[in-house]
């Protein structure tokens, strides 16, 4: 989920201000590479990975501690009520063949990124650029698209980031809340407490050098590592060890897939972190960046979903902190670490928003107070994220559709990308037509969650609201 977010999303590895604008306009600015081959070698011959000009590149394990704090976030929240929901035992299979299937679609990405690179003899690309270039080199039927499939990756971007945004509000309202009602003995309501979090939101959404927020995101990282153990550590009267089901309900799978997808969802910053690697290869090997992130997440996420089920059984909430004792010291120690890191994390987020629409959308227009206008932006997508929260304040509804939304455009859409390179290949081996056969299967697979899981979600809004 947010989720990531994330979702988060994206914006949790712009944690260096070197690197800030190449990551956060992956989804819109052209390439900055340009092709700096020879001119006689073919495209076949070229290799990417050979012809790189990053000034200040990331090596393995900066990498993959950019892309682990990428994917890490507030989604994994959820993931206790989500193995309530389906059961241990369906949980741990589901986020494994899950984690397995989001795997290979980001290696399904790397390759079209790779043979695109190759054909157009440039180092790199950004993720518009591949939809681009993809759709273009495809059947004519499919070139007509390329203005809706467009669309669709920037709405899916700035929606799915002020989702993400919304969460995180939506998070620290209820610890405010928590802590409020508890130790002052009043009843602030959900909506008053996000409320009286945008006056601090707000002045942090109008830093406009990242390099001042650089440091807070470490200690973000670090403190969401604490809060794991601290919410495993803390002990409760509540034992749930008989009543523990490893399956329960089975219509919730695409609820479940949907809550577990939107906390891994990193789609859009895959390409950009292999971009700025010395060894981009190293991003894509057997034991490179991807598999090793991946691998690390779906044990972590299993590991804490199963311990939450465990200590909280049937009584689980949709955010595990809301089950929290009130009164413990740890309890309170969590609520202040968690608020500190997700208002980091909500400001990182909002500067990947802002940058997206600012260099698209405004940057070259004549303005006559253009600090002011990037003022009036900022606190625009503040008030915008405020509103969703505030329209619909449950955790875990947002979360799930976060992941629905993933589901549509973080796994399916790669998928799409690979179907139209393979189609495009003019010497097609039986290897091709197994590659296509397989990659129709996961549309189809892909295409059943989404609509299985945008129907519980919307379920879940009607019966909110009633």
């Amino acid at each position: 989920m947010v989720l990531n977010y994330s979702v988060s999303a994206v914006c949790t590895c712009i944690s260096s201000s070197n690197h800030s604008n190449k990551q956060t306009d992956d989804l819109e600015k052209p390439s900055s590479c340009e092709p700096n081959s020879p001119k006689e070698e073919s495209s076949q011959d070229y290799d990417p990975h050979s012809y790189g000009n990053q000034q200040h590149p990331t090596y393995f394990w900066g990498t993959l501690c950019n892309m682990f704090k990428t994917i890490i976030g507030t989604g994994m929240l959820a993931l206790p009520f989500a193995f309530r929901s389906v059961g241990y035992g369906v949980a741990i299979v589901g986020i494994f063949l899950g984690g397995c299937i989001y795997l290979h679609v980001l290696h399904l990405l790397m390759e079209v990124e790779y043979e695109l690179c190759k054909k157009l003899k440039t180092p790199n690309l950004t993720y518009l650029d591949i939809l681009t270039n993809i759709f273009e080199q495809g059947p004519p039927s499919v070139r007509k698209f390329i203005p809706v499939a467009k669309f669709l990756t920037y709405f899916h971007y700035v929606f799915n980031k002020c989702i993400s945004n919304s969460i995180f509000l939506i998070t620290i309202g209820g610890n405010l809340q928590i802590i409020v009602n508890h130790y002052c003995d009043a009843n602030l309501s959900i909506v008053s407490a996000i409320s009286a979090m945008m006056v601090v939101i707000i002045p942090l959404a109008l830093i406009r050098n990242l390099k001042f927020l650089a440091p807070l995101s470490i200690m973000t990282s670090t403190f969401c590592i604490i809060n794991i153990v601290l919410i495993l550590s803390i002990p409760t009267d509540y034992d749930s060890s008989s009543e523990l089901k490893a399956i329960t309900d089975i219509t919730k799978f695409p609820d479940f897939f949907g809550l577990s997808l939107g906390a891994f969802m990193c789609t859009s910053i895959v390409v950009p972190l292999k971009n700025d690697m010395k060894y981009p290869k190293t991003f894509t090997s057997s034991f490179g960046v991807i598999n090793v992130t991946l691998s690390a997440v779906v044990l972590i996420y299993c590991t804490f979903g199963f311990l939450g089920y465990v200590k909280y059984g049937d009584s689980l909430q949709g955010n595990i902190l809301f089950n929290l004792p009130p009164d413990g010291l740890i309890t309170l120690v969590i609520l202040n670490l968690y608020t500190f890191a997700i208002c980091n994390s909500f400001i990182l987020t909002l500067y990947s928003i802002f940058d997206t629409l600012w260099s698209n959308l405004f940057k070259d227009r004549k303005m006559s107070y253009p600090i002011m206008a990037e003022y009036v932006l900022r606190i625009v997508l503040c008030m915008t994220a405020y509103c969703i929260a505030v329209t619909l304040p449950d955790f875990k509804i947002m979360a799930s559709l976060a992941g629905v939304m993933a589901i549509l455009m973080e796994e399916t859409m790669p998928i799409f990308f690979h179907i139209l390179m393979l189609v495009q290949k003019e010497h097609k081996t039986i290897k091709v037509y197994l590659c296509l056969l397989k990659d129709l299967v996961l549309i189809s697979i892909c295409s059943s969650l989404f609509f299985a899981a945008l129907i519980e979600v919307i379920r879940s809004i009607v019966k909110f609201y009633n």
